[in-house]
């Protein structure tokens, strides 16, 4: 064995044994149960006493001044609790609150995701919160069922939404109209598009998209697209489906590498602020990305602003992506029955309540949201009716679907990212990347199931 492969395996191993452990450890884990404090000064509930309790809240470090001014706003109206900020970066964020889980590191309230809840669950880091404070279960059905079911693990609801939203086809409707082109209906007339364009206008590579194999949203970004086509990965028994011969998966692999490598239609950006900005130049027309980027596109001091809108996905299905980030509770503040009273009062004022909170980020930065409440807010429409029609939108959220989340759909995205963009890049063939990914899928799953 090579000293590089025996490095693999060695690290393998010590990553399958720390989930055995944790997984262990959750098992064992005691639940207590607690009554619950109100939102933002709402009458009723027991108020955490004495002070002022001190709250470790850690972020990733998006919008950072909104952050700190929500939280100023909140120790105003609660002045026996003081919360201190954390912020890590998006691509570090998942590895360095794992680094903080395992050093015991005080952290009392997080943001979590959709992809990473049955691991930091199972591993026992993060509480199950409705089974302190059972009154969380009134927000059930004011949430839109893609976000509840990614803030669920094993029936237990362990949070509430600060942001969700749906990963869409975006775009420029100016380029499209003067050239003759209804928004692609089908990923055939998504490649038609793309060839007119640049036969009549010259556009090099009307198709821009977000590569980059560190980000959990790049593979996001590719499940959505076959959510569209109305293929999925997995069955009911969570075996991969997407390495059989003819799957939605395989031919939408297939047709991103066609359409970068064969037809040469398609550039790259490494995040999307930079797709963003490579779209208001005017040099591409089309792309697939998080649904608050239509905003951030549209904003006026962007050069095309008004120029963009987002339509259903192609696809015969035209489902998409729908996920969550939310609030959530650690299973270390659980423990300490003053300090949950405390998370349980900052995570109803953020994420519940009168959702005045997500409508602050949906209002000043387009942010989608799972309440549903605020799809019929008059103030939430005014305010995104300047940048996209909030009928289509709904629209794609009715058809949206939430991914599948398992306790080892981490480590295999991270395994899979790389041999995605190979298969985009044309390195690797479809069948070479979906035999492996499903192949490490099955160890995977062996290993925590088996």
């Amino acid at each position: 064995m090579s000293k590089e492969k025996k490095s693999i395996l060695e690290e393998q191993i010590s990553r399958r044994n720390f989930l055995k452990r944790s997984l262990g450890t959750a098992a064992g884990a005691s639940l207590l149960m607690m009554p619950g404090l109100r939102a933002f000064g709402e009458k009723g509930g027991k108020k955490p006493s004495g002070g002022p309790i001190e709250l470790e809240f850690v972020v990733w470090n998006y919008a950072l001044d909104t952050i700190q001014d929500n939280i100023s706003k909140f120790e105003a109206e609660h002045p026996n609790i003081k919360v201190n900020l954390t912020d890590y970066t998006w691509p570090t964020y998942h590895d360095t609150l794992v680094l903080r889980f395992k050093g015991k590191t005080r952290t009392d309230l997080i943001y979590n995701g959709e992809d990473w809840l049955p691991e930091w669950a199972a591993a026992g880091w993060v509480a199950p919160i409705e089974d302190y404070f059972p009154e969380i279960k009134k927000y059930k059905a004011k949430t839109a069922k893609y976000a509840l079911a990614d803030m669920t693990y094993k029936g237990k609801l362990y949070g509430l939404s600060y942001y969700a939203d749906l990963i869409t086809f975006q775009f420029n409707k100016k380029i499209l109209g003067d050239n003759g082109i209804d928004p692609p209906a089908t990923w055939d007339g998504v490649l038609e598009a793309c060839q007119k364009l640049k036969k009549d206008t010259g556009m090099n590579k009307p198709f821009v998209y977000e590569y980059n194999q560190t980000l959990p949203n790049f593979l996001q970004a590719f499940i959505s697209q076959v959510y569209g086509r109305g293929g999925d990965f997995f069955d009911d028994d969570l075996a991969p489906i997407f390495a059989d011969s003819g799957s939605e998966a395989g031919k939408h692999l297939q047709f991103l590498q066609d359409l970068n490598v064969k037809y040469r239609l398609m550039s790259y950006s490494d995040h999307e602020s930079k797709v963003n900005i490579a779209m208001n130049t005017g040099q591409h027309a089309l792309t697939v990305m998080y649904n608050y980027m239509v905003a951030a596109m549209n904003n006026p001091a962007s050069a095309l602003s008004g120029q963009f809108d987002m339509t259903l996905m192609p696809g015969s299905a035209h489902g998409c992506l729908g996920f969550a980030k939310f609030y959530c509770m650690t299973q270390q503040a659980a423990e300490d029955e003053t300090r949950r009273e405390a998370v349980w009062t900052f995570i109803e004022a953020f994420g519940g309540g009168d959702y005045r909170v997500a409508k602050r980020w949906a209002v000043e930065n387009g942010l989608g949201f799972a309440a549903l409440p605020l799809f019929d807010d008059p103030d939430v429409i005014s305010a995104w009716k300047t940048w996209i029609d909030m009928d289509k939108f709904k629209e794609q959220a009715k058809l949206a679907r939430n991914g599948t989340q398992t306790e080892w759909m981490g480590m295999w995205s991270e395994f899979f990212r790389p041999l995605l963009a190979k298969g985009i890049n044309g390195d690797a063939s479809v069948a070479e990347v979906f035999d492996q990914g499903a192949e490490k899928w099955n160890e995977y799953k062996q290993l925590l199931t088996g």
